[in-house]
């Protein structure tokens, strides 16, 4: 089973979280759904989502920060 996140967060990060999700083999994939609102999704699956949420959580280190996407 898998678990879908829609976030928002600066395109600018984009790019650099994508290729930190990516390093992590089958952990996670990042769709951009909106390259200008920022808008990404990320598809992981149900046993990964420890692993997804500490990386979201260490990329506030370089200034990355997300919100849930809902409200778009």
């Amino acid at each position: 089973m898998e678990r879908t996140k829609r976030l928002i967060m600066a395109r600018e990060g984009i790019g650099f979280f994508k290729a930190i999700l990516e390093s992590y083999e089958d952990v996670a994939l990042l769709t951009v759904r909106h390259g200008k609102r920022g808008e990404v999704e990320v598809i992981y699956p149900c046993h990964a989502e420890e692993v997804v949420g500490s990386i979201m959580a260490d990329m506030a280190r370089f200034g990355i920060v997300f919100r849930e996407a809902e409200d778009v």
